[in-house]
């Protein structure tokens, strides 16, 4: 018989080395253990507790309890051993699921051919460990190993079709995966191939044919609890069911038929696409950390800017060093709001209400100007469009503010932005009440004005229209989306 302090030695080395189960979880664990492996009911079976190894998905055995009045199945040690899913199917689909499993056919570590029971043992409605009981089936199976569907009737299997032919068009749909119908009692009466071939990838090494609904439930739902649902019309709930099972995705309907009370569950494989769109989701938070980064380094490099501008000594240096950090700011915002979001497609608002509000921070100190904007919220593009308005905008304001109002003006200097979209074509208007200024002669020599024409017709493939007098500017922008 097992020690007792050698039984919680096994268990808290084995658990902390290989589970992600907490300290209270082991002490609890480990009182369960002791009360299991007092209950006289087990005393002439092989009785076993197995936890998840966190590193292979495989069950690991933490406890072995030698029957202590007849001989052990077992000649070898098997505490601190994998017991695979496709030798013992019982004890991981218990601790799936939560489900006991009773007297599941398997194959012991040393090949001898068992029946197992699983029972679940939990921790605050968490199941942390299965309690096993085994017994030696070898000459009952032997015989049987090789045997499938003879000991059904051609009345039976007729039986069994008519009722599938009975199930809705839609199950043409579902041939390739796995169909079960059980019997009014949940007893499986028949199961298409592909349901056999699951069944045997999931450890199960018999037919499955004459089990209850219980013990191949890949979920939580029981067939009591199935019957519960139907009487009280919860059909709904019954239908596009998601199932995940070890390694596997199911998309789950069951229907019964009130007519002699068959209950056929049909399970689509969906593992594929639930693989899909986790890489998916892999990529977008790779591309969101992409974003968050580049934004980071982008503010570093404003802050290297902000820095030797404070030491430049030359006015135009400090110009030009200020221009570059609202033109690096721009970019940042974009890059800002990609980061916090899944898409690739942005709001062009919130990009510009960002630029727009820098940058009238960053004059704030100069002559006061009113400044109104009206940027339809429904525009949404692509990050490099993004990116190429909000530098655009920003040379322009930049350029408005800069150049537009002079000591000499008086009244009160105004810039509105509006920007619109109708059907696939974006309109950007920019308008100041400025001094004015030539532009096709400061247009060859201003870098804000050649980065608006550049980026205006090679990047957004738009064409741009200014007309500037002493008036004022304004600024037209026309774009296809």
């Amino acid at each position: 018989m097992n020690k007792p302090h050698v039984v919680d030695e096994d268990i808290q080395n084995i658990c902390e080395r290989y589970t992600k189960l907490n300290d209270q979880e082991i002490a609890f664990l480990k009182e369960q253990v002791a009360d299991a492996l007092s209950d006289k009911r087990y005393e002439d079976y092989d009785v076993f507790v197995d936890v998840r190894d966190a590193f292979t998905g495989e069950a690991i055995v933490v406890c072995h309890r030698r029957p202590l009045y007849s001989p052990s199945l077992y000649k070898e040690r098997v505490v601190g051993k994998i017991a695979y899913r496709k030798d013992e199917p019982g004890p991981l689909r218990t601790l799936e699921t939560s489900q006991t499993s009773i007297e599941l056919n398997a194959r012991s570590q040393e090949g001898v051919l068992i029946k197992q029971t699983s029972y679940p043992m939990k921790y605050k409605n968490k199941t942390i460990a299965v309690f096993i009981v085994e017994q030696n089936i070898s000459n009952e199976i032997k015989h049987q190993f090789d045997v499938r569907n003879r000991d059904r009737s051609y009345e039976e299997v007729s039986l069994a079709l008519e009722e599938m032919e009975k199930v809705e068009q839609s199950i043409a749909n579902f041939l390739d995966d796995i169909i079960l119908i059980f019997d009014a009692k949940g007893i499986l009466r028949h199961h298409n191939k592909a349901a056999g071939q699951y069944y045997q990838t999931f450890g199960y090494m018999d037919s499955i044919n004459s089990l209850h609904y219980d013990n191949l439930a890949l979920d939580l739902m029981t067939f009591d609890r199935i019957l519960s649902l139907v009487s009280l019309g919860e059909f709904e709930s019954l239908k596009g069911r998601e199932i995940k099972f070890d390694q596997y995705y199911f998309k789950s309907k069951i229907i019964h038929l009130p007519s002699n009370g068959f209950v056929i569950q049909i399970m689509k494989d969906i593992t594929d696409q639930k693989v899909k769109e986790s890489r998916k989701e892999e990529e977008f938070v790779t591309i969101q950390e992409i974003h968050h980064r580049v934004k980071n380094n982008l503010q570093t490099v404003v802050s290297l800017l902000r820095l030797q501008a404070r030491r430049a000594e030359s006015p135009e240096a400090k110009k030009v060093l200020n221009e570059s950090v609202n033109r690096v700011l721009s970019i940042a915002a974009t890059h800002e709001l990609l980061s916090k979001q899944k898409e690739d497609n942005v709001q062009l608002k919130m990009v510009l209400d960002a630029v727009i509000f820098n940058l009238t921070r960053f004059f704030s100190d100069q002559r006061e100007i009113d400044f109104q904007s009206e940027i339809d919220s429904e525009i949404i593009l692509d990050s490099n469009k993004a990116v190429t308005i909000a530098l655009i905008m920003n040379e322009l304001i930049q350029n408005s503010y800069d150049h537009a109002f002079t000591d000499k003006e008086t009244g009160m200097g105004k810039i509105r932005v509006e920007i619109k979209q109708e059907n696939d074509l974006i309109f950007i208007y920019v308008a100041d009440n400025g001094s004015g200024f030539d532009f096709e002669a400061h247009g060859q020599h201003n870098l804000g004005l050649w980065i608006v024409t550049s980026f205006v017709e090679s990047k957004l493939n738009g064409t741009i229209a200014v007309d500037s007098n002493p008036h004022g500017t304004k600024t037209r922008i026309t774009f296809k989306n």
